[in-house]
């Protein structure tokens, strides 16, 4: 009697887990349903490349991107690529067109890879749009983004106000890899130096690359202040790792000793700046960086002719501002 009891409760738990088995899968398909009915009933489905990463900027990319994906009546599908892999981003294009989406937008990690993925998606009439570069020739593409040796002026000429005359500075880029990126930094570091003679007589004495590791930074801030004893200034033109460098120079008791210009709008580079640790950061508009991708898309499938360039702004934030930026409310205020 017992052993028939057990039998019986186990298979009352094995029908439960069946039930609940099924259930989920109801809801599962209940969620692809309602996102397959997004797609369907929107004018155009638009597939957007974005960076799998936690850096700040590219959530800020996507609320904007969402915003004009709802004002323009599209699907935007945001695919998550590691890092600047331009073998990852040819398949994702690839899978993207022969899947049937309409339009393509991307950041580009080369110039060959790119004008391949251009070829690729002209031949199928699927309009491409590349955001946030100026640094690759690829022509007969429209571009949405900020102005790398606009981003080296600003920067440069906050340092500048920072230090002064007679001084010396060292800068902090991303590691060269491709053509383009050669390009960027070249152009950013044109603008950082034309700053730097027109404010004043500032030497730059080193520039540092890092390369995608999160202990590179440290390594690289502590390798300026042991070696560079007379820098007056840092410049990091990387959103990452702004803080690093933030925090090496807390560590080591030298806050207003070296000043430090950083890149972005992290809240914790936001909360140095506030605290004076940072001098100042210059930050691209991601929101409209991203609204402006799916706006100018969408236009071009309705028609409309695009601009080849659309600009967003670049913001110089230091103490007297931060504030809204904490708000959000410069990220937040629309597209137009």
């Amino acid at each position: 009697m017992r052993m028939i009891r057990g039998i019986f409760g186990m298979l009352l738990g094995m029908l439960l887990i069946l039930g609940i088995m099924f259930i989920t899968l109801i809801v599962r398909e209940d969620k692809n349903r309602e996102t397959v009915s997004k797609a369907t009933t929107a004018n155009y489905h638009l597939q957007i490349l974005v960076q799998n990463t936690d850096e700040y900027f590219w959530q800020y990319f996507k609320d904007g991107a969402k915003t004009a994906a709802e004002e323009m009546g599209v699907y935007a599908e945001f695919v998550p690529i590691a890092g600047k892999d331009s073998e990852a981003i040819k398949d994702a294009v690839e899978k993207g067109i022969f899947s049937g989406v309409n339009g393509i937008a991307l950041k580009p990690a080369d110039a060959f890879g790119t004008k391949e993925i251009a070829k690729e998606a002209k031949d199928k009439n699927i309009p491409l749009l590349i955001y946030e570069n100026d640094s690759y020739n690829i022509s007969d593409l429209p571009i949405v983004g900020s102005n790398s040796y606009t981003i080296g002026t600003m920067a440069g000429t906050m340092g500048a106000k920072a230090i002064g005359n007679g001084t010396k500075a060292v800068i902090i880029m991303n590691e060269a890899g491709e053509e383009g990126d050669i390009s960027y930094r070249n152009l950013s570091i044109q603008g950082i130096a034309e700053s730097f003679s027109l404010k004043g007589n500032i030497e730059i004495e080193e520039i540092y690359t890092l390369k995608q590791n999160m202990f590179d930074v440290e390594k690289v801030a502590y390798s300026i202040i042991t070696k560079h004893k007379d820098v007056n200034l840092i410049i990091c033109l990387d959103e990452k790792s702004t803080p690093g460098v933030a925090q090496v120079l807390v560590d080591n008791n030298l806050v207003g000793d070296i000043k430090l210009v950083g890149y972005g709008s992290m809240p914790l580079t936001l909360d140095y700046v506030e605290r004076g640790v940072i001098y100042g950061t210059v930050s691209p508009d991601a929101y409209k960086i991203g609204y402006y991708t799916v706006k100018q898309l969408a236009q071009e499938l309705n028609g409309v002719q695009i601009s080849n360039y659309k600009s967003t702004p670049l913001y110089s934030i230091d103490e007297s501002n931060v504030a809204s930026f904490y708000s959000g409310a410069v990220k937040k205020d629309g597209g137009e």
